[in-house]
């Protein structure tokens, strides 16, 4: 899942500031004793970073979604996924990220409080939300363009992912379907979410 879809997943979870920093840094922290560097509520939000990329990759809607991109997009196609999983919940918003209030203030909401942390960030997130504000990526994402956009940036930061850039095509040969595989992702991912407890995730990870 990329960035909105962390950060819903985040709020049904209950992260508070610092863990709502930790889900967004997720991916540029790596080890296991995370805790020893950032604490207990940041390395309680990177875990949790880390449990909802594992749900989501293992999700039946999303092995589904990866082969019907995978004509297109190659090994790419999870990636991409993670793009769209974004754009559909986007789209459809205050249907599916359940008491989330609208796109709009909730991009706010969790702009204004990573931004009280943007100091503390790894180099790597920090360029990233920088770009995400910048851009209004969050908000964004619901206008195919945007999601376009973002797909082609992603592909000229690979050198070997050209099919990343075909993301969008591949998206409207199964609209519907693939549609239809976010939503199903997407409150999965709710139930599981509001399920999320601190003793589940503070062991060990890899």
């Amino acid at each position: 899942m990329n960035y909105l879809a962390h950060m819903v997943v985040g709020k049904w979870a209950g992260l508070d500031e610092r863990g709502v920093l930790g889900n967004f840094i997720g991916d540029a922290v790596k080890g296991r004793n995370v805790e020893s560097k950032w604490g207990m509520d940041v390395g309680y939000g990177i875990r949790l970073h880390r449990s909802i990329d594992e749900f989501s990759d293992r999700h039946t809607s999303s092995k589904e979604a990866r082969r019907l991109l995978r004509g297109t997009c190659g090994k790419w196609s999870g990636v991409v996924w993670d793009v769209l999983v974004d754009h559909v919940l986007a789209t459809d918003f205050e249907n599916l990220a359940k008491g989330c209030g609208s796109l709009e203030s909730f991009a706010a909401e969790q702009e204004a409080t990573l931004a009280a942390q943007r100091k503390i960030m790894p180099e790597r997130s920090m360029r990233f939300f920088d770009a995400m504000v910048s851009h209004g990526w969050l908000v964004g994402y619901r206008e195919p363009d945007t999601v376009e956009i973002v797909l082609v940036a992603m592909s000229r930061r690979r050198e070997t992912s050209g099919p990343v850039a075909l993301g969008w095509e591949a998206f409207l040969k199964n609209e519907q379907t693939l549609r239809q595989l976010g939503c199903d992702l997407v409150r999965a991912m709710e139930q599981w979410g509001k399920k999320m407890n601190l003793v589940s995730l503070t062991q060990p990870h890899p």
